[in-house]
């Protein structure tokens, strides 16, 4: 699956919009939220099917620095996450002005770990990782897909032939969201 997420906004500093397209254009998702001033972040994003239908919305939970933020994702009428998805920071990370990573716990007990590397084609690469008793400090699992930013055209670009994230493209949008929205606004 290949897919174009385009960022629509006033200015560099003021995002109004996500559309999630195929490479042909055509609209499959949208993201928004509730119009707020310029310097705020959006505590609660909606996704919409094409057609305008709701299908889900992202809670933001702020837990300060040192626990860092946690986001969890519903599917609308539903009261348990479908995926939880929290920033994991290590010093070193902080010290060498690392791009946050991020832990999604899905709703089928599946976990993935999301790296970004500022100086590669691969802004984010998505890993599932092994079962929490074989995890190591410095595994990273299993290569799902790739989140690339590219210097023209759409603002990011999500590719995976993973069932597992092919089957949620939800999930894949929010945590490009999430990335975008957080990760990079915070530096």
């Amino acid at each position: 699956m290949i897919a174009h997420l385009h960022r629509d906004a006033f200015s560099e500093v003021y995002t109004y919009r996500y559309r999630l397209t195929d490479p042909d254009g055509n609209l499959l998702l949208e993201v928004t939220w509730p119009a707020l001033g310029v310097s705020e972040r959006p505590e609660t994003l909606f996704f919409n099917a094409a057609d305008g239908k709701r299908l889900a919305h992202l809670d933001w939970e702020d837990r300060g620095w040192w626990l860092s933020d946690r986001f969890q994702l519903f599917l609308e009428g539903q009261k348990n996450p479908l995926a939880v998805v929290e920033e994991h920071w290590r010093i070193v990370d902080r010290i060498l002005l690392h791009l946050p990573r991020y832990r999604v716990t899905l709703a089928n007990g599946n976990r993935l770990e999301v790296q970004g590397n500022r100086y590669s084609q691969r802004f984010y690469e998505i890993f599932v990782l092994p079962a929490q008793s074989e995890l190591e400090e410095e595994e990273t699992g299993v290569w799902l897909g790739e989140i690339i930013h590219p210097p023209a055209g759409p603002t990011y670009i999500l590719r995976t032939e993973s069932p597992l994230l092919t089957a949620a493209p939800l999930i894949l949008v929010a945590i490009v969201t999430i990335v975008d929205l957080w990760g990079l606004r915070r530096e």
